[in-house]
């Protein structure tokens, strides 16, 4: 199967911002300028595991200052807030990652996010030595990633070689009492934290962890206790990206965190963890190249964090089955029964619920590729769906058109009474066949995969044929003509109305009909619809009772009438052979509705 839409969108987002050659690799750290320019690595994590990545998005690089949110949240599990806080405030700063931004009075930095902040909250890791520390961190990365990490020891060495005024800072914040212990202990393991070895899919999972409440979506392990998500958060937000935070959370609207290393890591809360790397900087040492990705991926698809409407991911699919589970409500004979049992994986059925944005609808198309992998038909039904955006409407209409490339038909349901989301998947123009319901989208799958093997048949179906009249000798069946009654209906009409007296069966000779029944909306629900060869009336055999069902007629059609009065009056031991032939088909006709109807409530409840 082809990789899905938003595989194929990230692959063309690489190819589009491969070629922008503005800003400069980090030269600071005179290791980080071996970097290659044009590297540019994208990964996506959604909160269920599923990954999206393109171009070098396995290339290791250093995290630089991504790491001081892993540090920050671990200090927060060691100390409490309220210990950390005093150490360390939460205000921007508004200023360089590298500027000494401290209160006068106090010699508190200003956030976490700065290199100030960074080096006070290293020295607030739980620890009796700089090792102790270290290996706490690496254990926490662990929890994060899923594997573990090592550091870069150029880039380590360099960084300790060069880092005089991390140096000086480190010092005024001993003057202060920030830092209660040795500067020089304090730095090197900060020093070691921003040499860790990652890649840009690395930072996506560390993303998609804290964008899934603390925990790890592929190995689920917990990474950062749930109550403590909101607060690194919240220092993302306000100063993840150093003097252009404000506007980072004006234009793209999620917390995120970049590093000189190139690496940005951003995160959507309840839906996705998104990172990029590419090492050329600007001024303020944020990637050019990923603060160019992640405007174009919010832009196009609307994930701007406080856009309003925003669904559950974990409940958009309300119910998943095949059509051997639950057909269609279009009555067959036994034959064309076998072969949709045989050929029912064929069609599958997914019924969606809620709101449909970005996260909802990519675990729709998700839930679809794994669906159709063996189909040939897939019906998705709206039924249950409030709003859908832009963003969702794109992905499903791009995933429609991909598997329209490959011979598969999607079909829709359950979105006549939304006008706005009909006219919406119009314009998209995707090959999508509209359908009133799941059971008509059904009935039509099952024509499609019928038409070469049951060609329409012309004439009469005459009595012998009849799946009621099945096992009948000649003798008996000569009995049956004799006591039955021709009628004919055009089409448009109705035989009946439920309510009405039921005192005979029907068999179809030509034709077609439908039983149904009023709903509350105003609109008939479809119990049945019925061809030649098939028989109605059958449940008034056993209880003489009313027509529960309203039937129309569908085709014009011609019946042979059974009177159940005419059947009692005959004597003969052949008409007691007759009788009991027939009660028998007709007890298996009804057993076997049963049944199906046992197996499509076990199907939609599960």
């Amino acid at each position: 199967m082809k990789a899905n839409s938003f595989q194929h969108y990230l692959e063309g987002l690489h190819r589009n911002h491969i070629g922008i050659d503005a800003g400069a690799v980090a030269n600071y750290i005179p290791e980080l300028l071996k970097a290659d320019p044009a590297w540019l690595g994208i990964a996506l994590i959604m909160v269920d595991g599923h990954t999206y990545q393109a171009g070098d998005s396995q290339q290791s690089f250093t995290i630089q200052s991504i790491s001081k949110t892993i540090t920050y949240g671990l200090v927060l599990e060691d100390q409490g807030i309220e210990t950390v806080l005093s150490k360390v405030d939460v205000e921007p700063s508004g200023e360089a990652f590298n500027s000494i931004s401290l209160e006068p009075e106090t010699g508190r930095p200003k956030n976490p996010m700065i290199n100030a902040g960074a080096i006070a909250t290293v020295a607030l890791v739980k620890g009796d030595t700089p090792e102790a520390k270290f290996s706490r961190m690496l254990q926490c990365y662990e929890n994060y990633l899923g594997h573990p990490v090592v550091i870069d020891e150029d880039v380590y060495r360099s960084e300790k070689s060069t880092g005089h005024r991390n140096r000086a800072i480190a010092y005024l914040l001993r003057n202060s009492n920030i830092i209660e212990k040795d500067p020089d202990d304090e730095l090197d393991v900060y020093f070691k934290q921003c040499a860790l070895l990652v890649t840009c899919e690395d930072l996506a999972l560390i993303g998609a962890t804290l964008a899934n409440n603390g925990v790890n979506p592929i190995t689920g392990i917990r990474a950062l206790q749930s109550r403590y998500v909101p607060n690194v958060l919240s220092v993302m937000s306000s100063c993840g990206m150093y003097d252009y935070s404000g506007a980072w959370i004006y234009e793209i609207g999620m917390p995120a965190k970049s590093g000189v290393g190139g690496g940005i890591v951003a995160v959507l809360p309840g839906q996705f963890g998104l990172a990029v790397f590419s090492p050329r900087l600007d001024e303020r040492g944020n990637s050019v190249r990923g603060i160019a990705v992640c405007k174009k991926i919010s832009s196009d698809f609307g994930l701007h964090m406080f856009h309003t409407g925003r669904a559950s991911a974990s409940s958009v699919i309300h119910a998943r089955y095949d059509a051997a589970q639950v057909s269609s409500k279009r009555d067959r004979d036994p034959e064309q029964n076998r072969i949709l049992s045989e050929l029912g994986h064929k069609v599958m059925v997914l019924e969606l619920q809620g709101d449909l944005v970005f996260a909802t609808a990519e675990i729709v198309i998700h839930e679809s590729m794994r669906a159709v992998e063996n189909a040939d038909f897939l019906i998705l039904d709206f039924t249950r769906v409030g709003v859908i955006d832009e963003s969702a409407l794109s992905l499903i209409a791009d995933f429609s058109q991909s598997l329209f490339d490959q011979a598969k038909q999607v079909l829709i349901t359950g979105h006549s009474r939304k006008h706005e989301f009909e006219g919406n998947i119009k314009k998209a123009g995707a090959p999508l066949l509209d359908c009133e319901d799941i059971d008509h989208a059904l009935e039509w799958c099952e024509q499609t995969l019928l038409a070469n093997r049951f060609p329409l048949k012309e004439g009469e179906i005459p009595l012998a044929a009849q799946t009621l009249c099945a096992g009948f000798s000649a003798e008996e069946l000569d009995l049956l003509e004799s006591l039955l009654e021709r009628r004919s209906y055009q089409q448009g009409t109705y035989l009946c109305r439920e309510g009405d007296l039921a005192n005979a069966l029907f068999f179809i000779l030509s034709g077609q009909i439908t039983l149904s029944v009023p709903l509350a909306s105003g609109r008939a629900g479809r119990i049945s619809t019925i061809a030649a060869g098939s028989a109605f009336g059958e449940t008034a055999m056993l209880d003489q009772g009313a027509h529960s069902v309203d039937i129309f007629v569908d085709l014009p059609v011609s019946f042979a009438v059974l009177d159940f009065s005419r059947l009692e009056s005959e004597t003969s031991s052949v008409a007691d052979q007759l009788r009991m032939k027939l009660f028998a088909n007709v007890a298996r006709a009804l057993a076997k509705k049963l049944r199906q109807a046992t197996l499509e409530i076990k199907s939609l409840r599960s």
